[in-house]
């Protein structure tokens, strides 16, 4: 895993003129939240305020009308009201009226949707359960390392989780990124525990991570982790659903079945068992959350890829429940592409190098094509097919990710740029990543199926604060932010918003 000395001084020198050559300081447009919509005014003599509807905490209440006596309350929202009218005057010609009183503020409505149901000639890939994890502190993180799970480097591994303050039964499950060790350049970058962190959102910001990870745990105590997603925000939708945060550990995008894998020009052996370590956390969580009514299963770069990939073992683990759970998967800035955008000798290195063979369903009949491609249109077209009928979940990303081109290029010329991303980074194509996006959006999966939030910049991840910017909270040039978004997907619609639909 160590680079030699010359390797070292040619990538750092690479990488600071291709920083300067893509400008990577850019960012996307920041702009403030846009306001629910309010209530209309009274009109009549006696006519309170409208209840405002619109936005996703419901619309501020309606002011009162000439003379009334209060403001209607806010409008009710699935995912919470707004705040209510605000007392004024009323005016006509008939002459001012007294002022209403402030509307009361909206109220949350249960939501109320139809469970994730699978298809009968399919069976359940779910694991049998364990216990229930030990009782934690509301509203406070508690870590536990589970039996049998380990990380890359052989230590053990876990996760931390949190239990609703307010008693909130829904889950929400985040697997962050931190890259893949998967040759002899990105191996170096990739955490090999929880006590390392990669959370890069251009080359720029990562260029010094050739010497190595963060020394940044991925805890969600930590500052970064109190923002976007886990943030207690009004216009955050899962704000006070219990959480659990599972660390990146194992470099291979929380899937591989291959322990003591090794890695050309790499020294020693890492156990490469995401998709075990995953399938004893589900033991232990589905049983301590089994009465969530919605479950999201998000990720961001790495584990937005990972969160798609372990999407049909959650589901089936809590539609086995029989509680009605509807189970949702987000993938931020973590797509993968299809043949055509992402050459058949870049999957086949990733299948052979973590075994994902051996993670995938078995009864996935379109996902082991021969030539090792076909790996993203098989698994969406199995989840379409094996979960039917309702929105699956949504994928987050900028037009031009650089730190998800940055891993693809070296896919270029049949994989001729293997431990040299720099360069196939300076070659991708400018038109080819947002093309990307579309063929798999509009071309893989029915659009009623997959929603999407495409913001046009190149900055990577958008579910908590970057270097930069908390862009869930963000425009990002767009009509609302990803919050707002998100409140629209957990409500079971249909939406695309952005610059690839």
């Amino acid at each position: 895993m160590n680079h030699a000395t010359h390797t070292l001084q040619f990538q750092f020198l690479t990488a600071t003129i291709v920083c300067t050559l893509l400008a990577c300081s850019s960012q996307g447009k920041s702009e403030d939240d846009d306001p629910p919509a309010s209530g209309g005014a009274g009109s009549s003599a006696a006519g309170a305020g409208a209840s405002g509807t619109g936005g996703p905490r419901g619309g501020a209440g309606g002011n009162g009308g000439i003379t009334s006596v209060s403001g209607a309350s806010g409008g009710t929202n699935p995912l919470g009201g707004g705040m209510g009218g605000t007392a004024t005057p009323g005016s006509g010609s008939g002459g001012g009226g007294a002022a209403g009183a402030a509307g009361g503020a909206g109220t949350d409505a249960p939501v109320d949707l139809a469970p994730l149901a699978r298809n009968p000639k399919y069976e359940s890939l779910a694991p049998a359960l364990g216990e229930p994890l030990p009782a934690g502190t509301p509203g406070t993180w508690t870590y536990l390392d589970i039996a049998g799970a380990v990380s890359r480097d052989g230590s053990p591994a876990g996760f931390y989780y949190k239990v609703s303050k307010t008693g909130n039964k829904n889950l929400l499950v985040y697997l962050p990124g931190g890259g893949v060790c998967a040759d002899n350049f990105f191996c170096n970058m990739n955490p090999p525990n929880k006590d390392a962190s990669l959370t890069a959102e251009n080359v720029g910001t990562g260029v010094f991570n050739i010497f190595g990870p963060d020394q940044e745990a991925q805890d969600p105590n930590g500052e970064r982790w109190q923002s976007g997603i886990f943030k207690d925000d009004p216009s955050n939708p899962v704000k006070d659903w219990n959480m659990v945060f599972i660390p990146y550990v194992t470099g291979d995008v929380f899937f591989g079945s291959k322990p003591n894998g090794t890695i050309p020009n790499v020294e020693g052996s890492f156990q490469f068992v995401g998709k075990g370590n995953m399938m004893k956390f589900l033991e232990r969580i589905v049983p301590t959350f089994k009465d969530a009514k919605q479950v999201l299963l998000a990720g961001s770069s790495a584990g937005g890829i990972g969160a798609l990939l372990n999407y049909t073992y959650f589901a089936d683990a809590f539609i086995d429940q029989k509680n009605g759970a509807r189970v949702f998967v987000v993938n931020d800035a973590g797509p993968f592409f299809d043949d055509q955008h992402l050459e058949v000798c870049m999957q086949k290195w990733y299948r052979d190098i973590y075994a994902l063979n051996e993670s995938l369903p078995k009864d996935c009949a379109g996902c082991f094509n021969a030539d090792g491609g076909g790996m993203t249109k098989g698994v969406l077209q199995y989840l379409e097919d094996k979960y039917p009928d309702l929105v699956l979940g949504g994928v987050v990303d900028s037009s031009q990710d650089e730190i998800m081109k940055f891993f693809f290029s070296e896919g270029l010329d049949e994989c001729s740029y293997i431990d040299n991303p720099i360069v196939g980074l300076l070659l991708y194509p400018e038109d080819r990543y947002p093309a990307a996006l579309e063929h798999i959006l509009n071309n893989l999966v029915a659009k009623e199926r997959i929603n999407a939030y495409i913001w046009e910049g190149d900055l990577h991840q958008n579910l908590f604060q970057t270097a930069t910017d908390d862009r869930y909270y963000q425009m990002n040039g767009l009509d609302k932010t990803v919050a707002q978004w998100l409140a629209t997907l957990l409500s079971g619609k249909s939406e695309r918003v952005g610059v690839v639909k």
